[in-house]
């Protein structure tokens, strides 16, 4: 005859307390999620655009001329100030010499913007999400099937369309217009019977699968989904005041012109200066002219 074993009252207690306290015990944490207003994506993949789009134009024939780049036409365009800053790093890399100031330029740098903006398209091949409506006069409420794909694609696109205009600000003829120049940066993600994504894009360094890093075999790989590197990878190192004399005069030029600006700037005015007369124990003439302080002197030739 077999003998059932039996748990003792004591060990049941002690199973029971112990269930007890594991569960007056057990708690729960949150994390506080935010979003930005514009997605990261969206911004990689216009900056992207931008940089290959900035980096096809061929700056040559503005090297060694005092420019002044006009923002004024972009100024209601997505992200001007990062595409006027990748102008201004190109226009100084080929030899460019930056103005901050209209009046100091000689030549007037244009920009026109034809796109920058991003767009997408979805594909599903499953059974996408549906809303039944309500049935009056019957128990039946509106009701929603939520999406069940299968395979799910969805493919977003960054573009850059631009175009640069210099001129004479002295005459106003033209002295170079670099033609439009468009860029396309992408970013997809596909998902197979509900799980992924699989991202890649030229945004990029590397295809991941739900957000760990995957080798793709070379066949299979789309070379339109390389990240695509331009001007704005590299590091640049540039010389601060090269030896070229048309650079030189110009300093020359402008300190000479500080330092008559300081010189008028230290010089009082005339009612700021005391005039002598022959009330004044320094004088009996009463027809005594005024005595002006010289100001400062400051050689250009140091």
């Amino acid at each position: 005859m077999t003998q059932l074993k039996t748990i003792s009252q004591p060990k049941n207690k002690i199973i029971i307390l112990f269930t007890v306290c594991v569960l007056l015990a057990g708690g729960c944490g949150t994390t506080k999620w935010s979003d930005t207003n514009r997605t990261g994506t969206e911004q990689l993949l216009i900056s992207n655009a931008i940089d290959n789009a900035v980096g096809k134009i061929d700056f040559t024939p503005i090297g060694n001329k005092y420019v002044f780049l006009n923002t004024d036409a972009i100024n209601d365009t997505t992200d001007y100030k990062y595409l006027a800053m990748a102008l201004r790093q190109q226009m100084a890399a080929n030899g460019a010499v930056i103005c901050d100031k209209e009046e100091e330029s000689d030549y007037i740098v244009e920009i026109r913007v034809g796109a920058i903006g991003t767009d997408r398209d979805d594909m599903l091949i499953g059974i996408p999400a549906l809303t039944f409506p309500s049935i009056p006069g019957t128990n039946f409420t509106a009701s929603t099937i939520p999406e069940i794909p299968f395979i799910k694609r969805t493919k977003q696109r960054g573009v850059a369309k631009i175009a640069l205009f210099a001129y004479n600000k002295h005459t106003g003829r033209p002295l170079w217009a670099s033609g439009n120049k468009q860029s396309e940066s992408q970013a997809r993600n596909l998902w197979f019977a509900g799980t992924g994504p699989l991202t890649r894009g030229t945004i990029y360094d590397e295809t991941t699968f739900a957000g760990h890093t995957v080798s793709v075999p070379e066949f299979l790989e789309n070379k339109k989904d390389r990240y695509l590197k331009s001007f704005a990878d590299r590091d640049m190192i540039f010389n601060e005041l090269p030896n070229e004399p048309f650079l030189n005069d110009r300093i020359e030029k402008k300190i000479s012109q500080t330092n008559i600006t300081n010189i008028e700037k230290t010089t009082p005015s005339i009612q700021e200066i005391p005039r002598y007369s022959a009330d004044t124990p320094e004088t009996s003439s009463a027809n005594a002219l005024p005595i002006y302080p010289m100001p400062p002197f400051t050689s250009t030739n140091q």
